[in-house]
């Protein structure tokens, strides 16, 4: 019984093995006779691209053409600033953009303005250090200062500068 029933399912498996040989033959030739057809479009799709991207690239030439003036004549803001240092810590530490939406990292950026008119953008991190940034909304200057409460508990400035304009988007 259970050798009839092993050559029954040995039959069924050729059959099937032959029937899909069959089909990939026909459609093997199939693609053979459709594949200039098909390199034609590539190309034609890969000029049109070649142009569209031509097009945008100029575009966007002319447009950071008249936006940067713009920019810089006008006052940062607190969301810009704030999203400037954000980006300028993700890009000097790629590992926050993993850790900024995990339960277990404790991490943000805050920005208010004080007295003197600077934009303090303040990033906590993930270690416990809060790290003001105090931005010129004038110029952009931006300098840092530190504060790691339990082991330096005074704000201390540190010799990190940059200019947040390199980061407005």
């Amino acid at each position: 019984m259970k050798k009839r029933l092993a050559i029954m399912i040995a039959c069924v498996m050729a059959l099937g093995l032959v029937a899909c040989g069959t089909k990939t033959e026909e459609t093997s030739s199939l693609q053979v006779e459709e594949i200039p057809a098909a390199q034609e479009s590539v190309q034609t799709n890969e000029t049109t691209e070649t142009t569209e991207a031509a097009e945008a690239t100029t575009t966007e030439e002319q447009a950071a053409e008249t936006e940067p003036a713009a920019e810089t004549t006008g006052k940062i803001t607190e969301e810009q600033a704030t999203q400037a240092i954000h980006d300028y810590c993700i890009e000097s530490f790629p590992d926050l953009a993993n850790m900024e939406g995990s339960d277990d990292y404790t991490l943000y950026w805050e920005a208010s303005t004080n007295d003197n008119g600077e934009i303090v953008v303040l990033y906590r991190a993930y270690t416990g250090a809060l790290i003001r940034y105090h931005v010129n909304p004038e110029t952009g200057d931006t300098y840092v200062t530190e504060q790691v409460p339990g082991i330096i508990d005074d704000e201390q400035r540190t010799e990190e500068t940059l200019n947040v304009k390199d980061y407005i988007k």
